[in-house]
């Protein structure tokens, strides 16, 4: 039996999945020496098969939005090719995107070219259209990909859940797709167990629209 650590309430939204442990309140603290950290992000573009999104900071976690050359690069050169470096930079992902070109990003798990925090943004391969050059003003949620796999991964529905319902499945779950339906008058949790579960595979959706559609999220290590 692994250790055991209670990561904290994550919230649905309804017609948005959620990755349920990157999500929960412990990445969002503000120590950064947790293995992850949530960061809003307020807009992205694509231009030439590359995604650029902006951060609300510029305090970057040191380990987390890296490309292959390490923290941070500022300016990044190509090589003699005159194309960029492969992306075998750190892995983020991405949720909460709202406009239509934003929801392709949603449950993305990306590797990263590079990063600049000057500009609060960093950059990955994305096989889109181009977006208008301004980019595209959007708010949602990114989390590094913690390098941390679990044992077990527990979700228990909050007690404020009233009569909604929570989803969990993988990122296409759905009131009409998912592995279990959590609710207070039903099956209030389910746990997950193997011996190298990825976090960023498990999301959660919802019923309602109502702030209090959580579930309490632990981990076994």
């Amino acid at each position: 039996m692994g250790a055991l650590r209670t990561l904290g309430l994550v919230t649905a939204v309804k017609g948005y999945p959620t990755p349920a442990v990157l999500a929960a309140a412990y990445y969002t603290s503000s120590n950064l020496a947790t293995p992850g950290v949530v960061i809003a992000a307020t807009g992205f573009s694509i231009l030439n098969g590359i995604c650029t999104v902006t951060l609300n900071t510029s305090v970057f976690p040191t380990d987390g939005y890296n490309g292959p050359n390490g923290y941070p690069t500022q300016n990044p050169v190509t090589n003699l090719q005159g194309v960029f470096p492969p992306p075998n930079g750190q892995q983020v992902t991405l949720w909460g995107f709202t406009t239509t070109v934003g929801k392709f990003l949603n449950g993305k798990r990306v590797s990263v070219i590079d990063c600049n925090p000057a500009a609060k943004s960093f950059r990955f391969y994305f096989a889109h259209a181009d977006d208008a050059s301004a980019g595209l003003a959007d708010t949602g949620n990114t989390a590094p990909s913690p390098k941390q796999h679990y044992r077990a991964i527990r979700l228990e529905c909050s007690q404020s859940l009233s009569t909604d319902l929570i989803y969990v499945g993988d990122l296409n779950v759905s009131s009409t797709q998912y592995m279990a339906c959590l609710s207070l008058a039903g099956q209030l949790s389910i746990e997950i167990a193997s011996e190298n579960i990825p976090p960023e595979g498990l999301f959660i959706d919802t019923s309602g629209t109502a702030s209090t559609d959580q579930v309490m999220c632990t981990v076994i290590y």
